[in-house]
């Protein structure tokens, strides 16, 4: 997939102008392999919403402790 693509399917997706995501800097980013961390593959500023949303619900369960576990 070209950036092009990229730009206008996020665009139709969001509803958004293809300059307005242009400039916000969409990018396409491989598959991570299995060894490596997340936070190594796509670094810092990517947010795992599957996660964010799980974290949001056990802390609002009360749960005393939270062992993540690798995939």
């Amino acid at each position: 997939m070209q950036a092009s693509e990229l730009y206008r399917a996020v665009a139709e997706a969001t509803g958004e102008s293809v300059s307005t995501i242009r400039q916000l800097g969409f990018s396409l980013v491989k598959e991570p392999s299995d060894d490596l961390d997340d936070e190594v593959c796509f670094g810092p500023n990517v947010i795992d919403w599957d996660e964010a949303e799980f974290l949001r619900a056990w802390e609002s369960s009360g749960s005393e402790s939270y062992e993540p576990k690798a995939a």
